[in-house]
């Protein structure tokens, strides 16, 4: 029994993570706190449910991008630190390597250095270290090699894996275990890699490293380039601007698409300014309390700014670029869309269908008639609340990633 067991251990080791001592989450969780990073991004909550459009339409353009991102060379960064750490491997991988990214950090703050992950929290770790932020985008960009059934290697199996890249070898110093390590082979590291002051700024050698692999990005898995290849490959710094005439030019066959994403962002800030100016509606007439007319005020101003964008949205085409819509966002969609082209400027006849939409949030939605909804209309500041804006799909991140890229040292 000892010896099936042991030959049973050492033909699945490489496979098989720690069952304590280092936890990973599930797809579904690793879903889920995703979203909930691009919904804080938004500035408000997505009560409505607009984030389904910013989440499909930023994925399509930007494979691997992620709100959190801060600057390129975490992209070296986070394989470099797993590499240093190769042959420790469980609860002890998890130290070191929360000890070396929190060093890191300190490092680069000292350094003078802005968006720094982890650098307002320094001398503490962070809650978001660069391996968490940066580990989809290392899958995505082809710098972290898939397992053998195509999904992501976990933090632990890259740990595993490394360690088996020492393994002893054969008398024509070959590898006894024929693993691939987790990471392609990459570039250099610096000199004071180990030491000293570290900037956030990319080599020439590295930028090189990071745009042959970003120009080769499809969107969503399909056969063309994707927005962000197209973008890297001009070799440019950032447009000034998502919608600039520069992108559009080398849009390819995201010209449609990204025009229909635009008329979707304007018309998602415009829904979301309907909602704030009902709420404070409510809170007025129904509850019967003093509150501002700030977000009803604010709703007139960008039904001006965005509405001639997004009245020409053509719903249909825009489930073909992302998707199917879920029904009641769908409904929120079409109303709104036939609100702004109507000009009425009343938003009371939208009330039902956002009602409606926001009720999936339960007990939590504040725009019910009922007495929880009073309830948390009660926790609601008009004034502390931001002002409705329109979809960003991560446009700022993929702008700090494209000017390091062109301003590589």
């Amino acid at each position: 029994m000892r010896q099936v067991a042991k030959r049973s251990r050492t033909r699945r080791a490489p496979l098989i993570e720690p069952s304590l001592g280092w936890t990973y989450l599930s797809r579904e969780a690793l879903a889920r706190a995703k979203a909930q990073m691009d919904e804080e991004s938004m500035g408000v909550r997505d009560e409505i449910g607009f984030l389904t459009i910013h989440q499909r339409y930023a994925d399509h353009f930007f494979p691997g991008t992620s709100v959190l991102h801060t600057r390129a060379r975490y992209a070296l960064f986070v394989p470099w630190l797993f590499e240093d750490l190769a042959g420790i491997i469980g609860p002890a991988a998890q130290r070191a390597l929360r000890e070396r990214e929190r060093l890191l950090a300190g490092r680069l703050k000292d350094a003078g250095e802005a968006q720094v992950i982890g650098g307002r929290v320094f001398p503490n770790p962070s809650s978001q270290p660069p391996s968490t932020v940066y580990w989809n985008a290392l899958a995505v960009w082809g710098i972290l090699r898939p397992r053998l059934d195509s999904r992501t290697i976990s933090r632990g199996q890259a740990h595993r894996l490394l360690k088996t890249v020492g393994s002893p070898t054969d008398d024509d110093g070959q590898p006894l275990l024929s693993f691939e390590p987790p990471f392609v082979r990459l570039p250099d590291r610096p000199k004071n890699w180990q030491s000293g002051d570290i900037s956030l700024r990319l080599k020439k050698a590295e930028a090189g490293f990071l745009r042959e692999r970003l120009a080769q990005l499809r969107g969503n898995g399909g056969r063309e380039l994707s927005l962000l290849a197209r973008l890297v490959r001009t070799e440019a710094a950032a447009p000034a601007e998502m919608w600039a005439n520069e992108t559009y030019a080398i849009a390819g066959a995201d010209h449609g698409p990204l025009i229909r994403a635009r008329q979707a962002a304007s018309l998602a800030g415009i829904g979301r300014a309907v909602y704030d100016a009902l709420l404070e509606r409510i809170v007025e007439i129904d509850d019967k309390r003093q509150i501002s007319t700030r977000h009803r005020e604010h709703l007139e101003v960008i039904l001006m700014e965005q509405g001639p964008i997004a009245a020409g949205l053509d719903i249909a085409a825009l489930e073909v670029d992302i998707g199917p819509l879920p029904a009641k966002l769908l409904a929120v969609v079409t109303a709104t869309r036939d609100w702004i082209a109507a000009r009425s400027g009343n938003p009371v006849a939208l009330s039902d269908v956002y009602t409606a939409a926001e009720a999936r949030k339960g007990p939590r939605a504040r725009l019910a008639p009922t007495p929880n909804g009073r309830a948390r209309r009660l926790e609601w500041s008009s004034d502390e609340h931001g002002l409705a804006g329109p979809l960003h799909y991560r446009w700022r991140q993929v702008s700090t990633l494209l000017d390091d890229l062109a301003g590589a040292e």
